[in-house]
Protein backbone atom coordinates (compact mmCIF):
# COMPACT_ATOMS: atom_id res chain seq x y z
CA UNK A 1 0.00 0.00 0.00
CA UNK A 2 2.86 2.31 0.94
CA UNK A 3 6.40 2.71 -1.23
CA UNK A 4 7.69 4.78 1.58
CA UNK A 5 9.94 4.12 3.84
CA UNK A 6 8.56 4.21 7.81
CA UNK A 7 10.34 4.14 10.28
CA UNK A 8 8.06 3.20 13.87
CA UNK A 9 8.57 2.39 17.27
CA UNK A 10 6.55 1.06 20.17
CA UNK A 11 6.48 0.64 23.56
CA UNK A 12 3.81 -1.65 26.17
CA UNK A 13 4.53 -1.23 30.29
CA UNK A 14 2.21 -3.13 32.37
CA UNK A 15 1.80 0.02 34.41
CA UNK A 16 1.92 0.72 38.42
CA UNK A 17 -0.64 -1.71 39.51
CA UNK A 18 -2.41 -4.33 36.76
CA UNK A 19 -0.97 -8.10 36.90
CA UNK A 20 -0.77 -8.40 33.56
CA UNK A 21 -1.42 -5.99 30.44
CA UNK A 22 -4.13 -6.28 28.42
CA UNK A 23 -2.43 -3.86 25.61
CA UNK A 24 -1.16 -5.48 22.44
CA UNK A 25 0.16 -3.71 19.54
CA UNK A 26 1.41 -4.46 15.45
CA UNK A 27 3.70 -2.45 13.04
CA UNK A 28 4.13 -3.76 9.68
CA UNK A 29 5.74 -0.46 8.06
CA UNK A 30 5.98 -3.07 4.85
CA UNK A 31 2.53 -2.62 4.61
CA UNK A 32 2.06 0.57 6.32
CA UNK A 33 -0.63 -0.74 8.99
CA UNK A 34 -0.09 0.06 12.40
CA UNK A 35 -2.58 -0.36 15.53
CA UNK A 36 -2.95 -0.96 19.29
CA UNK A 37 -5.73 -2.43 21.06
CA UNK A 38 -6.85 -2.38 24.86
CA UNK A 39 -8.44 -5.03 26.31
CA UNK A 40 -10.92 -5.88 28.85
CA UNK A 41 -12.37 -8.75 30.92
CA UNK A 42 -11.87 -11.04 33.92
CA UNK A 43 -8.72 -12.59 34.27
CA UNK A 44 -6.61 -12.75 30.68
CA UNK A 45 -9.90 -12.12 28.47
CA UNK A 46 -8.35 -8.82 28.02
CA UNK A 47 -5.01 -9.65 26.25
CA UNK A 48 -7.03 -12.29 24.51
CA UNK A 49 -9.54 -9.67 22.82
CA UNK A 50 -6.84 -7.34 21.90
CA UNK A 51 -4.79 -10.24 20.44
CA UNK A 52 -7.30 -11.78 18.45
CA UNK A 53 -8.49 -8.83 17.40
CA UNK A 54 -5.18 -7.28 15.85
CA UNK A 55 -4.33 -10.87 14.74
CA UNK A 56 -7.69 -11.15 12.76
CA UNK A 57 -7.32 -7.19 11.12
CA UNK A 58 -4.20 -7.83 10.29
CA UNK A 59 -5.06 -10.89 8.40
CA UNK A 60 -7.40 -8.75 6.58
CA UNK A 61 -5.43 -5.97 5.90
CA UNK A 62 -2.82 -8.50 3.91
CA UNK A 63 -6.01 -9.19 1.43
CA UNK A 64 -6.84 -5.83 0.43
CA UNK A 65 -5.12 -4.76 -2.86
CA UNK A 66 -6.55 -1.16 -3.53
CA UNK A 67 -4.86 2.17 -3.80
CA UNK A 68 -7.84 4.42 -3.81
CA UNK A 69 -8.80 6.05 -0.72
CA UNK A 70 -12.26 6.05 -0.50
CA UNK A 71 -12.02 1.89 -1.41
CA UNK A 72 -9.22 1.53 1.66
CA UNK A 73 -12.09 3.61 3.66
CA UNK A 74 -14.43 0.77 3.09
CA UNK A 75 -12.06 -2.11 3.07
CA UNK A 76 -11.10 -0.94 6.69
CA UNK A 77 -14.31 -0.80 7.73
CA UNK A 78 -15.35 -3.93 6.97
CA UNK A 79 -11.85 -5.73 7.98
CA UNK A 80 -12.63 -4.09 11.02
CA UNK A 81 -16.37 -5.25 11.40
CA UNK A 82 -14.90 -8.79 10.37
CA UNK A 83 -12.41 -8.55 13.88
CA UNK A 84 -15.44 -7.20 15.80
CA UNK A 85 -17.27 -10.24 14.70
CA UNK A 86 -14.42 -12.59 15.62
CA UNK A 87 -14.04 -12.10 18.81
CA UNK A 88 -17.26 -11.59 19.94
CA UNK A 89 -18.23 -15.13 18.25
CA UNK A 90 -15.19 -16.53 20.40
CA UNK A 91 -16.57 -14.42 23.67
CA UNK A 92 -19.89 -16.38 23.66
CA UNK A 93 -18.18 -19.30 22.82
CA UNK A 94 -16.35 -19.69 26.21
CA UNK A 95 -17.17 -18.79 29.59
CA UNK A 96 -13.97 -17.89 30.83
CA UNK A 97 -13.91 -15.20 27.70
CA UNK A 98 -17.60 -14.19 28.21
CA UNK A 99 -17.87 -10.12 28.36
CA UNK A 100 -14.93 -9.39 26.81
CA UNK A 101 -13.81 -7.06 24.09
CA UNK A 102 -11.12 -4.39 23.53
CA UNK A 103 -10.56 -1.24 22.11
CA UNK A 104 -8.58 -0.03 18.80
CA UNK A 105 -7.13 2.58 17.16
CA UNK A 106 -5.47 1.97 13.89
CA UNK A 107 -4.27 3.82 10.34
CA UNK A 108 -2.63 2.85 7.09
CA UNK A 109 -0.17 4.64 5.55
CA UNK A 110 -0.27 5.85 1.78
CA UNK A 111 1.94 7.54 -0.57
CA UNK A 112 -1.29 9.53 -0.33
CA UNK A 113 -2.63 10.08 2.75
CA UNK A 114 -3.23 8.44 5.82
CA UNK A 115 -6.45 6.48 6.87
CA UNK A 116 -7.17 5.57 10.44
CA UNK A 117 -9.85 3.96 12.57
CA UNK A 118 -10.55 3.91 16.22
CA UNK A 119 -13.25 2.02 18.46
CA UNK A 120 -13.15 3.67 22.12
CA UNK A 121 -10.69 5.74 23.55
CA UNK A 122 -7.33 4.67 22.23
CA UNK A 123 -6.19 7.49 20.56
CA UNK A 124 -4.55 8.87 17.82
CA UNK A 125 -2.31 12.02 17.65
CA UNK A 126 0.00 14.08 14.33
CA UNK A 127 2.66 16.28 15.81
CA UNK A 128 3.23 18.61 12.77
CA UNK A 129 5.38 21.65 13.00
CA UNK A 130 6.09 21.01 16.65
CA UNK A 131 2.20 21.07 17.24
CA UNK A 132 0.58 18.11 18.75
CA UNK A 133 -3.14 17.53 17.49
CA UNK A 134 -5.50 14.74 18.69
CA UNK A 135 -7.63 13.48 15.29
CA UNK A 136 -10.01 10.96 17.73
CA UNK A 137 -12.57 12.26 19.88
CA UNK A 138 -12.84 9.16 22.76
CA UNK A 139 -15.81 6.87 22.68
CA UNK A 140 -16.47 7.13 26.40
CA UNK A 141 -19.00 8.94 28.64
CA UNK A 142 -16.98 11.15 29.69
CA UNK A 143 -15.85 12.50 26.46
CA UNK A 144 -19.93 12.98 25.38
CA UNK A 145 -20.40 15.31 28.75
CA UNK A 146 -17.87 16.95 27.34
CA UNK A 147 -19.38 17.50 23.96
CA UNK A 148 -22.29 18.60 25.95
CA UNK A 149 -20.86 21.24 28.22
CA UNK A 150 -21.04 18.89 31.37
CA UNK A 151 -17.63 18.98 32.06
CA UNK A 152 -14.25 20.41 31.67
CA UNK A 153 -11.83 18.54 31.03
CA UNK A 154 -9.87 18.88 33.93
CA UNK A 155 -12.69 18.26 36.32
CA UNK A 156 -12.57 15.13 38.82
CA UNK A 157 -14.84 12.90 37.37
CA UNK A 158 -17.27 10.78 39.72
CA UNK A 159 -16.91 7.20 39.61
CA UNK A 160 -17.36 5.20 37.57
CA UNK A 161 -18.20 7.31 34.74
CA UNK A 162 -14.38 7.82 33.86
CA UNK A 163 -13.50 4.94 31.65
CA UNK A 164 -17.02 3.55 30.57
CA UNK A 165 -16.46 3.44 26.99
CA UNK A 166 -19.34 3.75 24.72
CA UNK A 167 -18.31 1.40 21.81
CA UNK A 168 -15.74 -1.53 21.74
CA UNK A 169 -14.60 -4.51 19.46
CA UNK A 170 -16.22 -7.76 20.78
CA UNK A 171 -18.70 -6.44 22.73
CA UNK A 172 -21.81 -6.72 20.67
CA UNK A 173 -22.58 -7.74 16.63
CA UNK A 174 -21.42 -4.43 15.39
CA UNK A 175 -18.48 -2.45 16.36
CA UNK A 176 -19.28 0.82 14.31
CA UNK A 177 -15.54 2.53 13.74
CA UNK A 178 -15.30 6.20 13.29
CA UNK A 179 -12.80 6.36 10.60
CA UNK A 180 -11.50 9.33 8.62
CA UNK A 181 -8.26 10.25 6.17
CA UNK A 182 -5.53 12.65 7.19
CA UNK A 183 -2.69 14.18 5.09
CA UNK A 184 1.05 13.35 5.73
CA UNK A 185 3.56 15.23 5.12
CA UNK A 186 7.36 15.45 5.59
CA UNK A 187 8.33 16.05 9.12
CA UNK A 188 4.79 14.56 10.51
CA UNK A 189 4.71 12.36 13.38
CA UNK A 190 1.63 9.82 14.14
CA UNK A 191 1.27 9.08 17.54
CA UNK A 192 -1.22 5.94 18.88
CA UNK A 193 -1.42 5.73 22.61
CA UNK A 194 -4.27 3.87 25.48
CA UNK A 195 -5.66 5.69 27.59
CA UNK A 196 -2.74 4.39 30.64
CA UNK A 197 -1.48 7.27 28.73
CA UNK A 198 -3.67 9.99 27.91
CA UNK A 199 -5.54 9.81 30.93
CA UNK A 200 -2.86 11.02 32.67
CA UNK A 201 -1.08 13.01 30.52
CA UNK A 202 -2.29 16.31 28.74
CA UNK A 203 -1.70 17.24 25.27
CA UNK A 204 0.16 19.64 26.33
CA UNK A 205 2.30 17.74 28.42
CA UNK A 206 2.79 14.98 25.52
CA UNK A 207 3.82 17.49 22.76
CA UNK A 208 6.98 19.11 25.16
CA UNK A 209 7.71 15.70 25.69
CA UNK A 210 7.75 14.89 21.73
CA UNK A 211 9.44 18.44 20.64
CA UNK A 212 12.29 17.56 23.52
CA UNK A 213 12.81 14.44 22.23
CA UNK A 214 15.39 13.12 19.46
CA UNK A 215 14.50 9.63 18.59
CA UNK A 216 11.23 8.17 18.46
CA UNK A 217 12.49 5.32 21.13
CA UNK A 218 13.38 7.81 23.67
CA UNK A 219 10.17 10.02 23.62
CA UNK A 220 8.34 6.56 24.39
CA UNK A 221 10.45 5.70 27.02
CA UNK A 222 10.41 9.16 28.49
CA UNK A 223 6.28 9.38 28.12
CA UNK A 224 5.82 6.22 29.75
CA UNK A 225 8.29 7.04 32.88
CA UNK A 226 6.08 10.37 32.74
CA UNK A 227 2.58 8.36 33.02
CA UNK A 228 4.08 6.35 35.81
CA UNK A 229 5.46 9.33 37.96
CA UNK A 230 2.00 10.87 37.80
CA UNK A 231 0.22 7.34 39.31
CA UNK A 232 -1.23 6.09 36.10
CA UNK A 233 -3.04 2.73 37.35
CA UNK A 234 -3.61 1.11 33.91
CA UNK A 235 -1.47 -0.57 30.93
CA UNK A 236 0.65 2.12 29.20
CA UNK A 237 1.46 1.45 25.34
CA UNK A 238 2.55 4.20 22.75
CA UNK A 239 3.17 3.57 18.63
CA UNK A 240 5.08 6.06 16.74
CA UNK A 241 5.17 5.83 12.94
CA UNK A 242 6.77 8.82 10.60
CA UNK A 243 8.44 8.77 6.99
CA UNK A 244 11.95 8.28 6.48
CA UNK A 245 11.61 10.19 3.08
CA UNK A 246 13.49 13.16 4.76
CA UNK A 247 17.23 12.41 6.36
CA UNK A 248 17.84 13.56 10.18
CA UNK A 249 15.43 13.88 12.51
CA UNK A 250 11.50 14.27 12.27
CA UNK A 251 11.47 14.84 15.47
CA UNK A 252 12.29 18.35 15.77
CA UNK A 253 14.11 18.85 19.20
CA UNK A 254 17.11 19.14 20.97
CA UNK A 255 19.67 16.79 21.04
CA UNK A 256 19.83 15.64 24.75
CA UNK A 257 20.11 13.13 26.89
CA UNK A 258 17.13 10.57 27.52
CA UNK A 259 18.33 7.81 29.55
CA UNK A 260 15.75 6.91 32.87
CA UNK A 261 18.32 8.60 35.03
CA UNK A 262 19.30 11.76 32.83
CA UNK A 263 19.19 15.68 34.69
CA UNK A 264 16.87 16.67 31.99
CA UNK A 265 14.14 13.28 32.39
CA UNK A 266 14.47 14.22 36.14
CA UNK A 267 13.76 17.84 35.65
CA UNK A 268 10.74 17.43 33.57
CA UNK A 269 9.32 14.34 35.81
CA UNK A 270 9.84 17.73 38.88
CA UNK A 271 7.90 20.27 37.34
CA UNK A 272 4.73 17.84 36.17
CA UNK A 273 5.03 16.33 40.12
CA UNK A 274 4.54 19.98 41.14
CA UNK A 275 2.03 21.10 38.11
CA UNK A 276 -1.60 20.64 39.52
CA UNK A 277 -3.97 18.54 38.24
Amino acid sequence: MTSLRLKSFGLSDIGLTRPNNEDVWIAYPEIGFFALADGMGGHQAGEVAAKEALDYLYASIQEIKSRDCLELIAELRNAIEKANQWVYNLSRGAESLTGMGTTLCCLIWTNEAIIYAHVGDSRIYRLRDKKLELLTEDHSLFAKWLSMGKLAEECETPFPYKNVITRAVGTAPKANPEIAVSTHQAGDLFFLCTDGLSDVLSLQDIEKILNRSSELENACKRLIEKAKVKGSSDNITILMIESEVQSAENLPGQQRDDSAGSPSLQSDVARLERSPG
